[in-house]
């Protein structure tokens, strides 16, 4: 999957979702793809967060300030 395909994605899942995705939402849209070029380069943003019952979880959005992200989606 390539940057502008996983931008669209991770959009749509932002868009569809009722609050914040998490990046193993991203990962099993994606099939399993590797995301951590997305992150490096800041395509990706990722929060790293503990939920009420203790458990961890990654939450992942789109980087709305990167160039390539803001071209694709209109931000």
């Amino acid at each position: 999957m390539n940057d502008a395909d996983l931008i669209r994605l991770v959009d749509a899942l932002e868009d569809a979702a009722e609050s914040y995705i998490t990046l193993d939402q991203v990962a099993a849209a994606t099939s399993g793809a590797d995301l951590s070029s997305a992150i490096a380069e800041h395509l990706l943003l990722v929060d790293y967060r503990t939920r009420l019952d203790g458990t961890p979880v990654t939450l992942c959005r789109l980087n709305r300030r990167h160039p390539l992200v803001k071209r694709l989606t209109g931000w």
